[in-house]
């Protein structure tokens, strides 16, 4: 039964990983802000974490596989396996001074495992997206002979975690558990920059004549990555003679260079009535690069009432500032804030809605993008709940995030987004056989 079962998750889990492909190809839209870094980056608390503002770093749950915290692994039951896929929809109402715009994103946002080694070992594994890259923006400079630059990316890059757990003290009062996260980074971003230049007259149409065409050329980098990062957790739980837990929950990523492999191609071209007719290719090699992800240490304290309430505050540093890529980008170190908290009014009640979790929570990141003296901040206010199936042993968590994003100061954009999460989560009996008779 027990290679049954595992077989059976291998087809499923290798069925999954296609879907999210087609996911990100079908549903990906405009995101401005995409453009710096490795594009926008995605948050890797649980669906439970997502719903109470993004908190992790001290959360611990038998039912729940918490990536933030590879220490958390251990909390998984000996004889369980735990089971999640989560989906992100996102709508986004983008803004300047000026104009206004809308973008819609959907993608898978993880899909993970648990399941326990030895009493004390416990293992995670997980697909999920790291980043995503979207976005297109036109400047036309009006020079001799007037000119526009053309910028447009696109691509992902993803991430496969294999995670252990370690419970290094578990009795009636205290637990006290670590975690090694080992992630490989693999996907493709395709930066794009073009110059199409025009004659300095302009026709009855009151539109500029493309007639130094053979002028125009375009940059295309298509990054391949490829490497490798870990991440450590720590955390400590102690129970209380009234019977409440205090958690304490540490992690730290080191910074780490990220091999890639670079197609770049440089080439002029004419454009005639909106199509691009290459007329020389100028440079076509390929170039071994990295990108250096920066160093980010967090840590959280949390509260918890059994079956009642439980309560998380968490901290993030991430020294952004010691980023690389192909282009200088000007990153500042950032912080942010995370809190949030879960409630169930009455867990033995016969009414459905009186035992249910009720999770709210907030965030705030001070921004890493500096751009017209401004830090590119973000705010955000979430709650959600956790549906019970028991008699098919799954959960379904939903939550719903909004906030805001950037400024309309300066010439800069502000996006006020919306994001619905759904994860399906299973627990079930693992490495039990059943009789019958």
């Amino acid at each position: 039964m027990y290679r049954n079962k595992l077989a059976a998750l291998a087809v499923f889990f290798a069925l999954t990983v296609l879907s999210v492909k087609v996911a990100y190809s079908q549903f990906s839209m405009s995101n401005p802000y995409s453009r710096y870094g490795i594009g926008s980056m995605y948050g890797v608390a649980s669906q439970t974490g997502s719903a109470m503002g993004g908190v992790g770093y001290a959360l611990a749950r038998n039912n729940d596989i918490n990536i933030l915290n590879p220490a958390s692994y251990s909390a998984i039951d000996t004889q369980s396996f735990v089971f999640n896929i989560g989906f992100d929809l996102s709508w986004n109402r983008l803004q300047t001074s000026n104009d206004k715009s809308k973008s819609f994103l959907a993608s898978v946002q993880n899909i993970s495992f648990a399941f326990p080694v030895m009493r004390r070992l416990k293992v995670g594994l997980s697909l999920m997206p790291v980043s995503d890259v979207d976005y297109k923006a036109t400047d036309t400079v009006f020079a001799v002979p007037v000119y526009t630059k053309k910028y447009t990316g696109e691509g992902n890059v993803d991430k496969f975690t294999a995670g252990i757990a370690y419970e290094i003290l578990s009795n009636e009062r205290n637990h006290l558990s670590v975690g090694f996260n080992a992630d490989y980074h693999f996907g493709t971003i395709t930066r794009k920059t073009a110059m199409d230049f025009y004659a300095t007259v302009k026709d009855t149409n009151n539109k500029w004549q493309d007639t130094a065409g053979f002028f125009n050329n375009q940059t295309v980098n298509r990054i391949k990555v490829s490497s490798f990062m870990f991440d450590i957790g720590v955390q400590y739980f102690y129970r209380t003679t009234d019977g409440d837990m205090l958690g304490l929950g540490l992690s730290f990523t080191p910074s780490v260079k990220l091999n890639t492999e670079t197609e770049q191609k440089f080439y002029t071209y004419y454009n005639k009535s909106g199509v691009n007719d290459t007329v020389n290719t100028i440079s076509d090699k390929n170039i071994d690069g990295h990108i250096k992800m920066p160093m980010r240490i967090g840590g959280g304290v949390s509260f918890e009432r059994p079956g009642r309430l439980f309560a998380e505050a968490d901290i993030t540093y991430t020294k952004w500032s010691q980023f690389e890529f192909a282009d200088p980008q000007n990153m500042k170190d950032n912080v942010v804030f995370n809190a949030g908290a879960e409630y169930i009014p009455y867990r033995n009640s016969t009414n459905y809605f009186s035992k249910l979790a009720y999770r709210f929570g907030i965030n705030y990141d001070n921004g890493y993008i500096y751009l017209a003296d401004k830090r590119i901040d973000k705010f955000g206010i979430s709650f959600g709940t956790a549906l019970p199936i028991k008699k098919l042993g799954t959960k379904v968590n939903l939550g719903f995030e909004c906030g805001r994003m950037g400024t309309t100061q300066n010439n800069l954009i502000r996006n006020n987004y919306y994001k619905l999460s759904i994860s399906i989560t299973a627990k079930d009996r693992w490495f039990v056989q059943r009789r019958y008779k």
